[in-house]
């Protein structure tokens, strides 16, 4: 299936991610846990994420992390992601911003 921005979808409903994946976990590289998908961006936003290729595959260490409210990490997270958008898709900060509501660089 192809969503409607023409990119290919999994089964899932998933683009392929946009991160640089390595072995491993995407933020602590950690190879020794099993890894989960994690749509950077929440809400409204999160089909967006979904279509976009806006997730991560992190380890329930770093998932933790992100869902016990480690406010510094949940924005480190998302300035990557916005930095990683904008060169994927040639997009400026208003063009990011149009997608997904705010600029996290600032």
């Amino acid at each position: 299936m192809v969503n409607e921005y023409g990119i290919e979808l999994d089964r899932n409903g998933y683009a392929p991610s946009i991160a640089i994946h390595a072995e491993g976990c995407d933020l602590c590289r950690r190879r020794d846990r099993p890894l989960q998908r994690h749509e950077v961006f929440h809400g409204p936003f999160r089909k967006s994420a979904k279509a976009l290729g806006c997730w991560l595959w992190i380890c329930d260490v770093c998932h933790d992390r992100l869902h016990f409210r480690d406010a510094q990490f949940q924005l480190y997270t998302k300035q990557l992601m916005q930095q990683t958008a904008m060169e994927h898709y040639g997009w400026t900060v208003e063009q990011f911003r149009a997608e997904f509501g705010r600029n996290y660089l600032e």
